[in-house]
């Protein structure tokens, strides 16, 4: 049978499926039988892609047999256009996450990376500055490290910095990478930072323009990181 695509634009909580049916976000979450599969064929938990989609960044694309009820889709990145359409139905407004706020400047701070150098708020304006909130021993941030190290060999000759602030001390954090490489610009000793902009959970996903504004923050482990945070910094280049 002939397949039929959909397109899932989140928009006022309302997803318009078809002239007879018309579901909200929460429906196909709460519907045991919806399957999203991300661009891997891997079937996502409901809370992963529901907190994508509603970012606006995110859409759901269905995929079903002509005449069948629709159930299954496949999550991509939403085109301009797709977030262009999505923006204009709905007012999301600053969001705030921690100690950020988008289209806010982000909070002051100085930090020194494992080889000695410094970097501050002010000098790196004019950069796309993206951090990493992390800790040697959770899980969560172990797990990134491989898509992490991915999205800083695709901009390393862009005008990116990648900084990973950690509270671990220098010592700790030196044994470590040498297990594990983490290709981030690794700051350690970072307790005042993390006091000041209000980090309390990990990892934490801060991508911030060349003004120096937030643009984007996300908390905890997120499927497929790299596209998320690889879709927002190509925005702001």
């Amino acid at each position: 049978m002939k397949k039929i695509y959909i397109l899932i634009l989140f928009s006022l909580s309302t997803l318009v499926v078809s002239a007879q049916t018309t579901k909200t976000l929460n429906d196909y979450k709460n519907d045991k039988t919806t399957i999203v599969k991300d661009s891997t064929g891997k079937v996502l938990e409901a809370s992963a892609w529901f907190d994508l989609v509603k970012s606006n960044n995110y859409t759901l694309e269905q995929i079903s047999e002509e005449g069948e009820e629709p159930r299954e889709f496949k999550l991509r990145l939403s085109t301009a256009d797709e977030r262009r359409m999505s923006a204009q139905k709905m007012d999301r407004g600053p969001i705030t996450l921690a100690g950020f706020t988008t289209g806010k400047e982000i909070g002051d701070y100085s930090v020194v990376d494992v080889a000695g150098k410094t970097y501050t708020r002010d000098e790196l304006k004019g950069k796309v500055v993206v951090l990493n909130f992390w800790f040697k021993d959770a899980a969560p941030c172990k797990a990134e490290i491989p898509e992490l190290n991915k999205l800083v060999k695709k901009y390393k000759a862009k005008n990116v910095v990648f900084l990973a602030p950690t509270y671990d001390p220098l010592e700790d954090v030196t044994e470590f990478l040498k297990k594990m490489p983490f290709n981030y610009i690794i700051c350690t000793d970072v307790d005042q930072m993390i006091i000041d902009l209000k980090i309390s959970k990990y990892p934490t996903h801060v991508v911030v323009d060349k003004q120096g504004l937030v643009h984007f923050v996300t908390i905890g482990q997120t499927d497929n990181i790299f596209l998320q945070l690889d879709y927002e910094i190509n925005n702001l280049l």
